[in-house]
């Protein structure tokens, strides 16, 4: 059954949390592999985001489960879905991540309510029609080449930094609302060599989102 709009007031500030998550080996991710999830929260209050903490990291392995339609599906381990979501804290209300279909399918966890999924790739392609399809880091450098020393500096945060980078220019542009409404519009999906779960099975799929309409 297809999912009616989801209607989105303008909030006056919303918790975001941003997300980006790397195996820690090359090729093909498998049930057992380690993985490294980066993670920082935020409040965006009309276009301007307030970090809450420093940039974190987590490490975990993927587990095999099955998905909603009983088939197996790779979602991360127990300890590492709870450092994203512990239960002690409260939830955000908006996941932001570079390819959040692929991040949201690998998070596991109820989707039929938020926290909303804030596709960082998607925007870029829809907002920047001009960019052609690209990996994170290259993406944002089309956008902020004013910001080319500090995200092609070697650090353990760069994909994190390049994403905070790009949520910031989007945000400049949009406000996080309209930025919502557009985050389900199809796009062509990210290219899978440049990216670090670029040989996952589901990379290339990405599906519609939910209709969501702004008040």
């Amino acid at each position: 059954m297809t999912q009616g709009p989801i209607r989105l007031p303008r909030w006056p500030i919303t918790r975001l949390k941003l997300l980006d998550m790397t195996p820690d080996q090359k090729g093909a991710p498998y049930a057992g592999a380690p993985v490294t999830l980066l993670q920082r929260d935020g409040f965006v209050e009309e276009r301007s985001l307030l970090w809450l903490s420093a940039p974190r990291r987590s490490s975990g392995r993927l587990e095999e489960s099955l998905d909603e339609h009983g088939q197996p599906a790779l979602t991360i381990s127990d300890p590492l879905f709870r450092a994203v979501m512990p239960v002690d804290a409260p939830r955000p209300f908006v996941l932001a991540g570079f390819h959040m279909s692929f991040l949201r399918r690998v998070l596991g966890g109820p989707q039929d309510r938020p926290p909303h999924d804030l596709c960082l790739y998607r925007l870029a392609r829809q907002r920047a029609s001009w960019l052609r399809p690209c990996g994170l880091q290259e993406s944002v450098l089309e956008l902020r080449t004013d910001l080319m020393t500090e995200l092609t500096r070697d650090s353990p945060f760069l994909r994190l930094n390049c994403a905070a980078a790009l949520l910031e220019t989007l945000l400049e542009w949009e406000p996080l609302n309209r930025l919502l409404v557009l985050s389900g519009n199809v796009v062509s999906p990210p290219p899978g060599e440049e990216e670090p779960f670029g040989q996952a099975a589901e990379w290339a799929c990405l599906p519609q989102g939910p209709a969501m309409l702004e008040e």
